[in-house]
């Protein structure tokens, strides 16, 4: 059994890329002095770049073809998408704000604002809604937050808008604006749900709001046992009291 578990072992080690690829990406290694190497090492960075260039291409044309439903050109989209990235920055308290433009990071806002606007369209009335349904637009797009985080939300934008006047009807531009404050693009390069706080009723998971699990009745969330939930609230209130005890002046 040993000498079988050595020649596992063995074979385990032994499993990795080709030789040619290894010793291609591995130049302190390349101590042959045939030619091959350096021609593979050649015909790969030639094959990756030429891959590369086609996908960037390939999404380029994609992410202009995207901009024509949300500007005149694509100059217009770029300069709106940087401007709204600029003043989120602003409001999750970045001093120098920079905002560099990429592809996959404007496709990635593109498709949240379709998406966002399509939502809006169906509870539009008169080019705008009610500020009391928000709660309702947050949640067709997926989202949950809470309604001092959209009242908190919905003050900083209208602080930072052009009109001053209070009205209680959201138009499409500050509905979606509110949306990406809340729940920066990746274009933003902060921490996303930077206003939001993990709670035991809208908990936070790996950046997820895992509140939309509860309220669609997920099929896992059926197999919680109660007993482990009461547990952790019972440790949990007990540490809590623990450092409070601990850290009174008092005591």
């Amino acid at each position: 059994m040993r000498s079988k578990s050595i020649v596992y072992k063995a074979d385990v080690e032994r499993i990795g890329p080709h030789l040619d690829i290894y010793l291609a990406f591995q130049p302190q290694l390349r101590k042959r002095k045939d030619k091959i190497n350096k021609k593979i090492l050649k015909a790969i960075i030639l094959i990756q770049g030429a891959i590369r260039g086609w996908l960037e291409r390939k999404r380029l044309a994609r992410v202009m073809a995207k901009a024509e439903d949300h500007g005149p050109n694509f100059r217009a989209v770029v300069n709106a998408y940087r401007r709204m990235v600029d003043r989120i920055q602003r409001r999750a308290g970045l001093r120098h704000t920079r905002v560099m433009l990429q592809l996959s990071e404007l496709e990635e806002w593109l498709d949240r604002k379709k998406f966002y606007e399509v939502m809006f369209a169906k509870r539009e009335y008169c080019q705008g809604i009610p500020k009391c349904d928000l709660p309702k637009y947050f949640r067709d797009c997926g989202h949950f937050p809470t309604q001092s985080h959209i009242d908190s939300t919905f003050l900083l934008v209208q602080r930072d808008g052009k009109s001053k006047v209070h009205s209680e009807e959201v138009k499409k531009a500050k509905a979606i604006e509110m949306i990406f404050t809340l729940y920066p693009p990746e274009g933003a390069h902060v921490s996303h749900f930077w206003g939001l706080k993990s709670t035991w009723t809208r908990p936070i998971v790996h950046g997820e709001e895992a509140y939309k699990y509860l309220v669609a009745g997920h099929p896992i969330i059926k197999k919680a046992d109660i007993r482990v939930v009461g547990k952790l609230v019972a440790r949990s209130m007990r540490e809590r009291k623990m450092k409070i005890r601990f850290t009174s002046p008092d005591k």
